[in-house]
């Protein structure tokens, strides 16, 4: 079982995510997950979406951002290494020793529409986590 569960549905019909944690729900994918050195995170999909929200998607990635890119460029390395994906549901783990609280690393979540049809077209949204 993971000490961090982030929860991903989509809003709508469009092509943007939704996502929560035990602490945060702020129904849009401007989610900031606070995490701590050595944490185990799953990415799944939400169990019980919000009203508005659906659970149409399939996660096919979540890859750390790269911070060369400028949008990137403050971001740190929290996570160990690209998390894994397996059916859906993606698993990743924070790093040993913290950089200090308050730094962050901006990820992606890849994902594909259910409805969308073949071949599917892989959608990201960038959320983050920070060190607390």
């Amino acid at each position: 079982m993971a000490d961090i569960n982030i929860w991903v549905s989509r809003i709508g019909q469009s092509r943007n995510l939704s996502l929560r944690d035990g602490v945060n729900n702020p129904m849009d994918d401007q989610l900031t997950t606070i995490v701590d050195v050595n944490q185990s995170i799953e990415w799944s999909l939400d169990p019980t979406p919000s009203p508005g929200r659906n659970r149409g998607i399939t996660i096919v990635s979540v890859t750390k951002a790269d911070s060369t890119i400028p949008k990137y460029a403050n971001s740190q390395q929290l996570l160990t290494a690209h998390p894994r994906v397996s059916n859906g549901v993606a698993t990743g783990t924070i790093i040993s020793a913290s950089p200090g609280s308050g730094k962050f690393e901006n990820y992606s979540i890849g994902f594909t529409v259910n409805s969308d049809p073949e071949p599917k077209c892989i959608y990201y949204d960038d959320p983050r986590l920070q060190m607390n």
